[in-house]
């Protein structure tokens, strides 16, 4: 059985990791109309796309469930530190995996951000179409949003195992000296 805090990280965890997936779908799809304005002879011209917008709340929502994730499992530091235990490699492994694939995602949500903003910039001589201006090509967005999907999958795994070994545990044992006093209300 889930305890109530581990469901309500991995229930906000999740919105946050969907929220940042339908907003690169719907990036994706707004960057489907041209940002590309013109080209003047020396620069080319681009204006700015809803997808920037998305891009930027995607990546922002992504990475704000990761610190979730990292936060709680670090909040309810129990039984974490026995050496030799296997599952805690495992679960230091699949925390790092997530990690990755949210690094990974949140770069394709930016790099599509940035190249849905407007401005002016000079082309590149290796690209041969549109006047050697570069255009975002299809699927930056929706590769984002599935890797969103993916870390953020990995990574409530990974916590949920980490709070299921914790639960296991021992609680820890004082080490201390006995108090000395009063005990009780005796006098």
């Amino acid at each position: 059985m889930v305890e109530g805090h581990v469901a309500v990280i991995c229930a906000a965890v999740a919105a946050l990791a969907l929220a940042a997936a339908a907003l690169g779908i719907i990036g994706e799809a707004t960057s489907k109309s041209k940002s590309f304005v013109r080209y003047d002879g020396a620069t080319c011209v681009y204006r700015r796309t809803p997808a920037f917008g998305c891009g930027l709340a995607a990546a922002a929502s992504l990475l704000t469930g990761q610190f979730v994730l990292s936060a709680a499992a670090g909040c309810w530091d129990r039984c974490r530190t026995r050496a030799g235990d296997v599952r805690r490699a495992g679960v230091v492994v699949s925390s790092l995996l997530s990690w990755f694939l949210a690094i990974l995602a949140a770069s394709a949500f930016l790099v599509g951000a940035l190249r849905n903003q407007s401005g002016e910039r000079r082309p590149r001589g290796d690209v041969s179409t549109y006047y050697r201006c570069t255009v975002l090509v299809a699927g930056v967005f929706a590769g984002g949003s599935f890797l969103a999907i993916a870390a953020a999958a990995v990574g409530i795994g990974s916590y949920v195992a980490l709070e299921e070994a914790a639960g296991s545990c021992p609680p820890p044992v004082w080490r201390g000296e006995p108090r000395q006093g009063v005990a009780g209300g005796d006098a």
